[in-house]
C-alpha cells in the first residue's frame, strides 16, 4: 500500500507499507555491501533510525558461502536488520562490468527465497550514449521481463519495476506507462547514474519528468543511485520518493565530506561547519587523524547524517508548502543544477496540475527563476489569457510601493473618488499587471519581492492582450477630468465577480452576483461574508483572499453550471455518509473534474449529478484515478437527499 499523507505539488509525504513494516517517504535507503558493512545495519537501525535498506542480491548470489547463508537465515537475519530491505538484481554490475552470469527469473526467485521485501527485476541498463534503436530494444526486453515477474508478486514480496529509456523522454514516458499498467510494488527510475556523475542535471530532470508523466502518481518512485543530498530536494519536488546510494561510503574512502551545498575534501577545510553527532564530537584534526589511520567510518557516518537531515528538512518544507523556495535555494549549490530549473519552466502544463491554487504561507522570491513557479505563472497566465475587465470604460493603473499590501487598503481615497466612474482598475506588481480586485488573492498579497523587481513592458503587453483602448496612469484628481461618469460595477462586486471566475470557473462570478448583494465586513472594511438575496453564499478566507463556498453558494453553482464544472462524483454508498459531513475517500470516487486542484472548493455529487456536499479537494483527478486508498476530499457541509 502507498498512501499520500501530505502534498506540495508533485512532492509528497507518503506511507509505504511493506511486509516488514511501514516506511515514511521521502526517505533514503543506505546501500549495504554484503561483503563489507562499513556501518553495521544494526547501528543504522538503532542510531540513525534507518527505516529501510538496500543491498545487492547479485553479489550474494555469486558467492557460494554467502548465498547459502542468506538462503538459510533470510536476508533480515543475515544483515541483522529488522525493517524493510530492498534488493537490487545486478543490473548496475552489468553496466559497470558487462554481462552478468544469471538469468532474469533466476535472480528474481533468489530475491524472493531470501525473504526480501522489495525484489528488483533484472532490467536492461540504458546508457546515455546508446542509440535510439538500442534503447528501444533494451526497453522492450525490460518490459517483457517486468510482465513475466507479475506471477511472482505476492503479499511477502513486492516487485520493483525499473523505468528505462536513456535520455529519450518519449521512450521514458512510454516505459513508465507500461510499468504503471503492471502490478508493481515500487518503480525505480534506472540508468541515471552516468547523468549524475557527469553533472548532466538538465537531462536528469527531463528523464524524471518523462518517467513521471508515463507512470502517473503511482509510487513509491525510487531514483536509483541518487546519493548526494544536493539532489534530493529537486528530485522530491518532481515526485521521487526514495533514494539510494553507496556514496556516503565511497566519498568517505577518498576523504570527502558531503554537504547539501556540495562536497569538500578533508584537506580543503579547517572547520567542519556541521552539527551532526559525528562532527559534534570531532574536530577536523581528529577526523584527519582517523582517516590517515584508515578509519573512514566517521566520515561515512557524517555523510549519512547529512543525507538524513536533508530529508527531514525536505519533509518540513513539504508540510509548510515551501518546497519550491527550498529547491530554489538548494540548486544554487551548482550552476548545472540551477540550469536544470529551466526544464521546469518548459514543463509548466504538467507541473501546474499538481500545484495548489493557494498556500498557507507567503511566497518568497529567491531569484529570477522564481518566475518559473506554477503558483506565479498560473495567475499571470490567467490574467493575460482569461481575465475579462468587468467594466466597459478605460483602465486606470496605479504604481504603489510593493510593501503596501494588499494595495486596495492604501487606495481607499482613490477608490472613493472613482466609484462613480466606469473604469477598470489595475496595479503594477512584480508579478505583472494585476486587476486591483484580485490584489488580496494568493500569491499577489501573499508574496515578498525585492523592491526593485518588475517586469519590463508589462503594461504594454497587457494592453495588447486585453485589447485595452485606453490605459491611464493615476495622477490624482486631474485624472478624473479625462474619465466619464457612468453606472458601473462597484469595487466589491468586481472583486466577487473576478475572483469567482478565477477560483471556480469562467462565468461563476456572474452566477454569484445575479441579484442583490450585501456584505458583512470587519472593522477594517474588509469583506468577511457575502450574501445574495439574503442567503449566505461565500465567506472570504483571511489568509489567501479566496472564498469558502457556503451551501447556498454551492447550490447556485450546481444549478447553473455544466456537469463537468467543480464536480467530485461519488458512489451512492459514499454519498450517504458525505451528506452527513464525512470525508470522501478515494475508492468511492467515480470521477473528478480535471480542472480541480488540491485545496479547491468542490461540489460532491452522485453519478446522476445530485448534489451531496461541498468539500475541499485533497487529491486531484490524476491521483484519484490511481489510488484506491486514503483521503480524496474533506467535506465541509452536506445536503439532505
Amino acid at each position: 500500500m502507498f498512501e499520500i499523507k501530505e502534498k506540495d505539488g508533485l512532492a509528497r509525504i507518503c506511507e509505504f507499507e511493506t511486509p516488514h513494516g511501514k516506511v515514511e517517504t521521502p526517505n533514503i535507503m543506505p546501500v549495504i555491501n554484503p561483503n563489507r558493512q562499513l556501518i553495521p545495519p544494526k547501528k543504522l537501525e538503532d542510531e540513525f533510525g534507518s527505516e529501510i535498506l538496500i543491498t545487492n542480491s547479485y553479489i550474494l548470489y555469486t558467492d557460494k558461502k554467502n548465498k547459502e547463508r542468506a538462503l538459510k537465515e533470510g536476508i533480515h537475519d543475515y544483515l541483522g536488520f529488522s525493517g524493510p530491505i530492498m534488493t537490487d538484481s545486478g543490473t548496475f554490475q552489468a553496466h559497470v562490468y558487462g554481462d552478468v552470469d544469471v538469468r532474469p527469473r533466476e535472480i528474481l526467485e533468489f530475491q524472493r527465497d531470501i525473504g526480501t521485501d522489495v525484489a528488483t527485476i533484472l532490467d536492461e541498463f540504458t546508457e546515455p550514449y546508446d542509440s535510439r534503436g538500442i534503447v528501444e530494444k533494451k526497453v522492450r526486453e525490460t518490459v517483457k521481463r517486468a510482465k513475466e515477474s507479475e506471477s511472482m508478486s505476492d503479499k511477502n514480496t513486492l516487485i520493483a519495476l525499473p523505468i528505462q529509456g536513456s535520455i529519450y523522454p518519449d521512450i521514458r514516458e512510454k516505459c513508465g506507462r507500461s510499468m504503471g499498467e503492471l502490478k508493481g510494488g515500487l518503480y525505480p527510475i534506472g540508468g541515471v547514474v552516468p547523468l549524475m556523475e557527469d553533472y548532466r542535471f538538465t537531462e536528469l530532470i527531463e528523464v524524471i519528468i518523462a518517467s513521471k508523466k508515463g507512470l502517473g502518481p503511482r509510487g513509491p518512485v525510487h531514483l536509483f543511485g541518487a546519493g548526494h543530498p544536493m539532489l534530493y530536494s529537486l528530485a522530491t519536488l518532481l515526485g521521487c520518493d526514495l533514494y539510494d546510494s553507496s556514496s556516503y561510503a565511497k566519498y568517505a574512502q577518498r576523504g570527502d565530506l558531503m554537504y547539501p551545498e556540495g562536497t569538500r575534501n578533508l584537506d580543503e577545510i579547517s572547520y567542519l561547519g556541521c552539527e551532526c553527532p559525528v562532527c559534534s564530537s570531532h574536530d577536523v584534526e581528529l577526523m584527519k587523524e582517523k582517516y590517515d589511520e584508515g578509519n573512514i567510518e566517521p566520515l561515512a557516518e557524517h555523510n549519512l547524517w547529512i543525507c538524513y537531515k536533508e530529508i527531514e528538512k525536505i519533509k518540513q518544507a513539504i508540510k509548510e508548502g515551501r518546497l519550491w523556495e527550498f529547491v530554489e535555494r538548494r540548486v544554487r549549490a551548482h550552476p548545472k543544477l540551477l540550469d536544470a530549473l529551466d526544464v521546469l519552466d518548459k514543463e509548466y502544463d504538467f507541473l501546474e496540475k499538481f500545484e495548489p491554487r493557494s498556500r498557507d504561507r507567503a511566497a518568497l522570491y529567491t531569484g529570477v527563476k522564481s518566475s518559473f513557479r506554477p503558483a506565479f505563472k498560473r495567475i499571470k497566465r490567467w490574467i493575460m489569457e482569461k481575465y475579462r475587465p468587468p467594466n466597459d470604460g478605460p483602465t486606470v493603473y496605479f504604481e504603489i510601493d510593493e510593501g503596501k499590501k494588499p494595495y486596495n487598503r492604501f487606495l481607499k481615497e482613490e477608490l472613493h473618488m472613482l466609484e462613480d466612474y466606469e473604469v477598470n482598475l489595475l496595479v503594477k506588481t512584480p508579478l505583472g499587471p494585476v486587476p486591483l480586485e484580485m490584489d488580496e488573492v494568493y500569491p499577489v498579497a501573499q508574496s515578498i519581492f525585492p523592491s526593485n523587481i518588475s517586469e519590463k513592458n508589462m503594461l504594454q503587453r497587457y494592453k495588447i492582450e486585453k485589447q485595452v483602448s485606453e490605459l491611464i496612469e493615476w495622477e490624482g484628481k486631474e485624472t478624473l477630468e479625462v474619465l466619464s461618469k457612468k453606472n458601473s460595477l462597484g469595487f466589491d462586486e468586481m472583486k466577487i465577480t473576478t475572483i469567482s471566475d478565477y477560483q471556480f470557473f469562467e462565468g461563476a462570478g456572474k452566477i454569484l452576483t445575479d441579484g442583490e448583494l450585501t456584505y458583512v465586513k470587519n472593522n477594517k472594511d474588509r469583506i468577511k461574508n457575502v450574501e445574495l438575496g439574503g442567503k449566505h453564499i461565500l465567506s472570504v478566507r483571511f489568509y489567501d483572499g479566496f472564498f469558502t463556498l457556503k451551501k447556498a453558494g454551492a447550490k447556485l453553482l450546481w444549478e447553473n453550471s455544466s456537469p463537468q464544472d467543480m464536480r467530485l462524483k461519488v458512489t451512492e454508498d459514499s454519498a450517504e455518509f458525505n451528506r452527513e459531513g464525512k470525508s470522501v475517500f478515494s475508492k468511492f470516487v467515480t470521477n473528478i473534474s480535471k480542472d480541480l486542484r488540491a485545496g479547491d472548493e468542490a461540489l460532491v455529487v452522485t453519478n446522476d449529478d445530485d448534489l451531496v456536499a461541498v468539500a475541499r479537494i485533497f487529491l486531484i483527478k490524476d491521483e484519484v484515478d490511481v489510488f484506491d486508498q486514503g483521503l480524496a476530499a474533506r467535506v465541509r457541509a452536506g445536503f439532505e437527499a
